[in-house]
Formats: structure tokens, sequence, C-alpha cells
């Protein structure tokens, strides 16, 4: 028998899969963990400064010290940190379009809410602090301690939208 000749388009997979990209692909989506990928989804971890912050808020009505105040810096600093290594702490030149797109919708959904929770918190805020006759200092470690939270929804927010709606393939 003769050997079969090769179509143009098998030669072509071929080059293609020469180079690995397919397997380099693959191995981006996919669930499992690899050593060389730095920016994974983060799912559970931007949820705790979130939630630091939101104590350090509502204590910051009950009890403001210089404590909450050096406490909300580590706090802002844990929430840096998880963007960095969040799936959208690389360079936004490197993205395709699909994360562009996930990018894009993240920011905006961080940018509303953060827009929505400070058009509602600053009147009521500014009503509390009338109704309580609060000192300044009082007032101002508030104000500091809301800057502090609006810090880290900015730098978790986007981290923990994007690691919820990035889809990952199971690995073969």
């Amino acid at each position: 028998m003769k050997p079969r000749r090769k179509s143009i388009l098998s030669m072509l997979d071929n080059a293609v899969r020469w180079t690995g990209m397919p397997a380099r692909v693959a191995d981006q989506m996919s669930d499992a963990p690899s050593v060389d990928r730095k920016n994974q989804p983060r799912r559970w971890s931007p949820i705790w400064p979130i939630a630091f912050a939101c104590i350090l808020f509502v204590l910051s009505f009950i009890w403001p010290s210089v404590l909450l105040t050096s406490l909300g810096a580590v706090i802002a600093g844990m929430g840096a940190s998880i963007h960095v290594n969040g799936p959208l702490g690389k360079p936004s030149l490197e993205d395709d379009e699909r994360e562009a797109a996930l990018r894009k919708d993240s920011l905006l959904f961080c940018l509303g809410l953060l827009a929505a929770l400070n058009g509602l918190g600053q009147p009521i805020l500014l009503i509390m602090s009338q109704w309580q006759n609060w000192q300044t200092g009082h007032g101002a470690m508030v104000v500091i301690s809301a800057l502090i939270l609006n810090a880290t929804l900015l730098g978790t927010l986007p981290t923990l939208y994007a690691s919820w709606s990035f889809r990952r393939l199971p690995k073969e």
C-alpha cells in the first residue's frame, strides 16, 4: 500500500503541536495547579480583608483609636497583595479578548458597587455625626476607617469578581 499523503491542514496542526502552545493553553485553562502559574483565581482569600475592613469600620463607631488605623493599613496591604497575585495581577497588555472582558466587567462591578456604597454611606455618616454629636477626632477616625474600607474594596473586589466568574477547564 501507498503511504497516505497528509493534507495541508494536518501538517499545520502538527506544526502547531510542535510549538507546544496547545498544551500550554490547556494547562493555563485547567483547574490543576501548575508550578509556573502566578496569577491564579483567588476565590476565598479576598473575603478575609473585606471582612476585617468591615469589622474595623463598625468598631470605629464604637471605639476609635490609633490601633485601628494601624490595623487598617495592614488590611489594605493584604488587599493589594491579593490583587497582585490574583487573575487580574498581570499587565493588561498581555490580556486576550476573554481576559480583557473579564477585567472590564470586574472593574465596572467594583466601581459601581463603590459608587453606590459611598453615595448611600456618606449622607448616613453625616446624619449620624450630627445626631450623636461626635467630636472631631471620633469623626476623623470614622472617615479614616471608611477610607480604608474603600481601599480594601477597590483592591479586592475586582479579584473576587474575576475569580468567581473565571471559568476553568478540567485537567485531562
